[in-house]
C-alpha cells in the first residue's frame, strides 16, 4: 500500500477502536466476541510510569494493523508464514468497551472498576481482552475472570500462563504494600479457581527472590527462564506450558507483558530487562497459546513515552495480532 494511502486510513477516525472493531457495551456482546477493556492506570508501578498511556497506543496501532490489511487485501490476503488464503473475520465480532473506570487515589476501587468489566464479558460468553496499564492491572482482570467463572461453574478450574521478564511474585513490596506491578502474580495465585500447580512462567530473565523461585516450584508451578527459550525453542516450551496450564482443567488465563521481549526489540516498557527473547520467539509462543482454550487475557507495560520512535507499541501490536489471529483471520475469501 502507499503510504500515503496508509497514512489517510491511519488518521480516517478522530476515535481509533481495537482492531478497528466496533465500539458498543456489554449488551451487544455474542458468545464467541473478543471484548476489549482499556485499563490506563500505572498509578501501581514502581519505577518508570507512561502505561496508563498504553490503551490509547494500542488502540491506534491495531485498526492502522486492520486498515493496511484491509488495504492490502483487495484480491485476497495470503498468509505468507503458510501459503494460506485468507480473509479478516467480521469486525462486528470485535468489540471495544471503552476503559475501566480508573482511580489513582484508590486501589480498591480501580480493581473492582476492572473485574466488573472482565466478568461481564465472561457471563456473555465471549473473551475479554483486557489492555494495560501496568502489571498489576492483570490481577484485577483475572480477578472478574475468577468471579464469573466461580458462579456459572462453581466447580471449575483454570490455569494461568504469565510471559514475563520477571516472576512478580512478591507479597509486599514498600510503600505500595500487597497492590503493584511486582505482587500480581501472587494475587492471582490466591484466586479459589486458579490451579496454583498450574501455573506457569515463561521469559525469566536476570535475578530473581530465592524464596519465590522456592515457593511456585514447592506447589508444582513451572518456570522458564529467557535461556530456556534460547535453548528448548519457543514452541517446544509452549507446547509444555500449555500442557502443564491444562492439567485437571479445561481453559487458561494468559497474561503477556511485554517486557518479556529484549529490550533492544521494545524500549518502550516500565522495567527493562536484557538478554530476553526475541520477537521472533515471541510470536512462536503466541502462535502456540493462540490454539489454546484461553478464557482470558491481558496485554500490559506498553510504555508510549518511554520510546520516542513509536515501535514497541507497533510491535505490541503485531504480538496481540498473533495471539488474536483465530479469531481475526479466516481461511480463505475476501475480507469481512
Amino acid at each position: 500500500m502507499p503510504a500515503s494511502k496508509a497514512l489517510s486510513l491511519a488518521f480516517s477516525s478522530p476515535v481509533s477502536r481495537f482492531f478497528d472493531g466496533e465500539n458498543a457495551d456489554v449488551s451487544h456482546l455474542r458468545r464467541g466476541d473478543v471484548a476489549f477493556i482499556g485499563m490506563p492506570s500505572d498509578a501501581t508501578h514502581t519505577s518508570r510510569i507512561g502505561t496508563r498511556f498504553g490503551p490509547r497506543a494500542l488502540r491506534h496501532e491495531t485498526s492502522v494493523l486492520m486498515h493496511q490489511l484491509r488495504g492490502d487485501a483487495q484480491g485476497g490476503l495470503i498468509d505468507t508464514a503458510n501459503g494460506l488464503d485468507c480473509g479478516l473475520a467480521d469486525k462486528r465480532a470485535l468489540v471495544d468497551l471503552g476503559d475501566a473506570k480508573i482511580d489513582p487515589l484508590d486501589v480498591e476501587k480501580t480493581i473492582r472498576s476492572i473485574a466488573d468489566m472482565t466478568a461481564a464479558v465472561v457471563k456473555t460468553g465471549a473473551l475479554p481482552v483486557a489492555i494495560g496499564g501496568d502489571h498489576f492491572n492483570s490481577y484485577p482482570a483475572c480477578l472478574g475472570v475468577s468471579e464469573a467463572l466461580a458462579k456459572s461453574e462453581p466447580d471449575a478450574r483454570f490455569g494461568y500462563i504469565q510471559i514475563d521478564g520477571h516472576l512478580d511474585f512478591c507479597d509486599r513490596l514498600a510503600a505500595w504494600g500487597p497492590f503493584n506491578h511486582a505482587t500480581n502474580a501472587r494475587r492471582c495465585s490466591e484466586l479459589p479457581n486458579i490451579l496454583r500447580e498450574n501455573m506457569v512462567w515463561i521469559g525469566i530473565a536476570g535475578w530473581v527472590d530465592g524464596n519465590d523461585v522456592a515457593e511456585i516450584e514447592g506447589f508444582g508451578g513451572l518456570i522458564f527462564s529467557a535461556e530456556d527459550v534460547h535453548r528448548i525453542g519457543a514452541r517446544e516450551v509452549a507446547r509444555r506450558a500449555v500442557a502443564h496450564a491444562l492439567r485437571n482443567c479445561d481453559r487458561l488465563y494468559l497474561t503477556i507483558d511485554v517486557d518479556a521481549l529484549d529490550s533492544g526489540f521494545l524500549p518502550g516498557t516500565g522495567s527493562i530487562v536484557h538478554s530476553e527473547i526475541t520477537c521472533r520467539q515471541y510470536l512462536d509462543l503466541l502462535e502456540v497459546f493462540a490454539e489454546a482454550p484461553l478464557c482470558g487475557i491481558d496485554m500490559v507495560e506498553v510504555s508510549p513515552p518511554l520510546d520516542p520512535s513509536g515501535r514497541s507499541e507497533a510491535i505490541a501490536a503485531q504480538l496481540l495480532f498473533e495471539v488474536l489471529r483465530p479469531r481475526l483471520v479466516v481461511k480463505g475469501g475476501l475480507p469481512a
